[in-house]
C-alpha cells in the first residue's frame, strides 16, 4: 500500500491488527506510527496501552506476551516494534535471542484488542523468509521510500491544507530545491512558514528565501546552477558569501565535483535508458536531484563534464600542494568554468 492511501485508511478509522513498515525514510514511519497511536488511544491512555521495544535490545517474545494481554483502562493496545532486522538480510551482531517461531503464531492469529506494529528503516526485506511472507499475507505494509517528484507535491499540498497555509508554486518550488531532500526538515520549515503566513498571505519564493535556511550543500546547489546557467555575477556573490562565512575552499570544491559528477553520471544513465527513480537507486541520491542534475547536463555534453571534473581535480590537487593559495584558485577555477 502506498503512504496516500495507507493514511486514508487510518483517517476513515480502519484499523488493523498488524502492520509492517519498511524503507529508509524515517520520517514516513514515524508519522505513519503516530496517526495510528492518535486515533486510537487518548493521552492519558498512551500511558498505560502504548509500548516500544527496540528489537536490538528486547526478544521479540516479550512483545508478543503484551500483545497477548489484555489493554489496561481502555479497549486497545498499541505495540511497536522497531530495528526488525529479522526480517531483511541485514547481519546485525544479535545482543537478544528471538523466538520467532512464537512471533510467527501470533501473526497467524494476532490479539483483537492489540495493534502491532512492525518496522525496519531498511529499503528492502528479505522475501525468502517465512516470517515476512506471513506478515505481508496477514497485515498491512507500506514500503516507507523517498518521494517521487509527484508524491512529495502531493504531501506538501495535503500538507498545506493541514496548517492552512498558501504558497505560490514558486515558493513550493524553491522549498523543495532546500528542503525536499530530508521529510523531517520540510515539516519544520513549513510548520515555521505557517507561522508567518497565519494572517492570511501568501508565502512567496521571495518570503522562503529570506526565512529558509541555506545548507552548505543547497549553496553548493545554486552555485553550480548558476555556472551552468552562465550566471556569473550570480555564481560569484555565492563564492564569495561562503568564503565570508570560513567555508573552507577545499571543501568546496569537493562538493563542486560531487554535484557534477551527479550531473555526469545521471546523463550517462539516462542516455543508457534509465528512468530517474532507477537512477537515483543506482547513484544513491534523492529523486529530485536527479530531476535536477538531469535538467542542468542538458547544457554539456559528456566530454566537457569529465573536463569539469579533471579541472577540479587539478584545483585541488594545486591546493593541497600549496601551488596557489587555495580562495585565489578556487576563484580563477570559477572563471575558467563561466566561460567553459
Amino acid at each position: 500500500m502506498d503512504y496516500f492511501s495507507f493514511v486514508k485508511e487510518i483517517e476513515k478509522n480502519r484499523i488493523h491488527p498488524l502492520y509492517l513498515l519498511y524503507g529508509k525514510e524515517d520520517f514516513l514511519i514515524k508519522d505513519s506510527v503516530d496517526k495510528i497511536v492518535s486515533t486510537l488511544l487518548t493521552e492519558e491512555e498512551k500511558d498505560f496501552n502504548y509500548s516500544i521495544y527496540d528489537m536490538k535490545e528486547v526478544p521479540i517474545q516479550v512483545a508478543v506476551e503484551e500483545g497477548e494481554t489484555l489493554p489496561f483502562f481502555g479497549e486497545r493496545r498499541v505495540i511497536f516494534l522497531k530495528n526488525c532486522y529479522f526480517l531483511t538480510t541485514v547481519k546485525e551482531k544479535e545482543k537478544v535471542e528471538h523466538d520467532l517461531s512464537t512471533f510467527e503464531k501470533y501473526i497467524q492469529s494476532p490479539a483483537e484488542e492489540t495493534v502491532m506494529i512492525v518496522s525496519v528503516g531498511h529499503e528492502k526485506l528479505d522475501e525468502r523468509k517465512k516470517i515476512v511472507k506471513q506478515l505481508k499475507k496477514n497485515g498491512v505494509f507500506l514500503e516507507a521510500n523517498a518521494f517521487q517528484e509527484k508524491e512529495l507535491r502531493q504531501w506538501i499540498d495535503n500538507f498545506e491544507r493541514e496548517i492552512s497555509l498558501q504558497l505560490e508554486e514558486k515558493a513550493k518550488n524553491k522549498l523543495v530545491q532546500l528542503t525536499g531532500r530530508n521529510m523531517m526538515t520540510l515539516t519544520s520549515e513549513l510548520n515555521k512558514l505557517s507561522l508567518y503566513g497565519e494572517e492570511g498571505g501568501v508565502i512567496t519564493e521571495a518570503d522562503i528565501e529570506e526565512l529558509v535556511p541555506r545548507t552548505l550543500e543547497d549553496n553548493i546547489f545554486e552555485l553550480v546552477d548558476s555556472v551552468v546557467r552562465g550566471k556569473a555575477e550570480r555564481a560569484m556573490d555565492i563564492f564569495y558569501d561562503l568564503i565570508k562565512q570560513k567555508e573552507e575552499p577545499i571543501k568546496i570544491v569537493a562538493l563542486l565535483a560531487r554535484q557534477f559528477r551527479i550531473i555526469l553520471q545521471a546523463s550517462y544513465l539516462h542516455k543508457k535508458g534509465y528512468t530517474q527513480k532507477q537512477i537515483a537507486s543506482q547513484i544513491k541520491v534523492h529523486p529530485y536531484a536527479v530531476k535536477m542534475a538531469l535538467a542542468q547536463g542538458k547544457r554539456f555534453d559528456e566530454r566537457q563534464l569529465t573536463n569539469i571534473l579533471q579541472t577540479l581535480a587539478t584545483v585541488d590537487y594545486d591546493m593541497k600542494t600549496g601551488k596557489m593559495e587555495k580562495q585565489l584558485r578556487l576563484e580563477l577555477c570559477l572563471l575558467e568554468l563561466l566561460h567553459e
